[in-house]
């Protein structure tokens, strides 16, 4: 009976998406081109104390960052960003490698390559700045979990970083750049500077970009597993032949808002984090739920509104963009409340209309919830809190979101064949 609710659920959403694809106004097309395409990214924001590594701390230190990519290839470039700093960021050394295993510093001392700026290794990054890599020879597969090292020299006090990274950095004393492993080292649960990884890839490759809160973050998904519904959804593009030419890179931010919470407000930072994304063809949003609890009256009409800015925004660079229903949180005794409900059912309503402006939607809500009260998550997928999903309810989010593109990606080829 579980299964038979779960393959309902993500059908129905998949179908919804189906019946919107493909609507909105006349945009400019964005032609197929060899290029630089993100295969990772990470939206900077401020470290505040707790993620601030303090023993030791990043100057005149070595951390060894994990993550993994969506799509693969031969030549890389990498993207650090002091933009949040208050003093330069010296980088005197930098690295890459293939990670050996999840969860653990321990790399490929074979693979383990230089990174290099304008030919040299050291580069300072002036605060409010980014700087991106030369060009650099790494081979990688899709999927591949990779390790980024860094010994920093000077450096700010608050660094600029990713706050929740849900898996461990590692920060160690001294100049450690090229070690196999790590001992004695600071455990960290953020990513520090490091905001994007791009690969040169083919034409035809296509750049998803996922927009939203703590729920596409990953927040509650397994520590160090690189299973939130966005990975989730890359992996099972990635084992289709007919999706594999999609590269999903995850911009959320945990607590952020449309309007305030974590970091820049989303509506303030769509620009940097999606539409200046290398590649980006397509986005997903899942933002809103954050502006709900705070709300005195219904505020719907003027959170709709950003959404449409969003949309108007996408479309003018032809752009698609997909929204996902806002998921339930009946139970948290915080968001809930009869207003808080009615706000998000008509930001619901809005999404799911075909009148909306939205290329398609993805009822995340329809398959958390439970049928008789879709106010609630179902507990099976209920982290604890009753409004952040556990893996269970990542896996079943990213399946629905995996259904909707692949359906969007055989309509568009429908249409290049008439």
């Amino acid at each position: 009976m579980m299964l038979r609710k779960i393959l309902c659920a993500v059908l129905c959403a998949a179908l919804c998406f189906s019946l919107m694809s493909g609507c909105g106004s006349k945009r400019p097309k964005i032609e197929p081109v060899d290029g630089w395409y993100a295969t990772w990214a990470a939206a900077p924001l401020s470290a505040e104390f707790e993620q601030t590594p303090w023993k030791p701390t990043l100057e005149d230190n070595t951390c060894r960052q994990q993550l993994r990519v969506s799509i693969g290839g031969e030549k890389i470039r990498l993207t650090f960003s002091n933009e949040y700093g208050t003093e330069d960021l010296v980088i005197e050394s930098a690295h890459i490698a293939h990670l050996l295993n999840a969860g653990s510093p321990a790399i490929d001392v074979s693979t383990d390559t230089p990174i290099t700026f304008n030919g040299s290794e050291q580069i300072r990054i002036a605060a409010g700045e980014t700087a991106t890599s030369d060009e650099i020879a790494f081979s990688f597969e899709a999927l591949d979990l990779l390790a980024v090292t860094a010994k920093f020299g000077s450096a700010p006090s608050f660094p600029t970083c990713h706050r929740e990274a849900d898996c461990a950095t590692w920060v160690v004393e001294g100049d450690h750049v090229g070690d196999e492993n790590f001992s004695r080292v600071e455990l960290m649960s953020s990513w520090y500077y490091l905001s994007r990884i791009d690969v040169w890839a083919q034409a035809g490759t296509e750049v998803v970009v996922c927009f939203g809160d703590s729920i596409t973050d990953g927040a509650n998904s397994t520590y160090n597993g690189f299973n939130g519904w966005v990975d989730n959804l890359s992996t099972i593009l990635q084992s289709d032949p007919a999706t594999s030419n999609l590269s999903v890179v995850n911009t959320a931010i945990a607590g952020n808002a449309i309007f305030g919470g974590w970091g820049d407000p989303a509506k303030d930072r769509f620009e940097r984090d999606v539409l200046d994304i290398p590649g980006v063809h397509k986005v997903i949003i899942l933002i809103g739920i954050n502006d709900i609890p705070g709300a005195q009256n219904d505020t719907s009409e003027t959170l709709i509104a950003e959404y449409k800015t969003m949309i108007e925004k996408c479309h003018e660079k032809g752009v698609s963009i997909y929204a996902g229903t806002i998921t339930p949180f009946g139970g948290n005794t915080v968001y809930y409340s009869e207003l808080h409900e009615k706000i998000r059912l008509a930001l619901n309503e809005f999404i799911t209309s075909p009148d909306s402006g939205f290329d398609g939607f993805i009822d995340f809500s329809n398959v958390l919830c439970y049928a008789e009260t879709p106010s609630k998550m179902q507990s099976v997928y209920d982290s604890g809190d009753g409004l952040h999903p556990n893996a269970e309810g990542h896996s079943v989010m990213g399946k629905a979101a995996a259904e909707a593109l692949k359906e969007a990606v055989r309509k568009e080829a429908e249409e290049r064949k008439k």
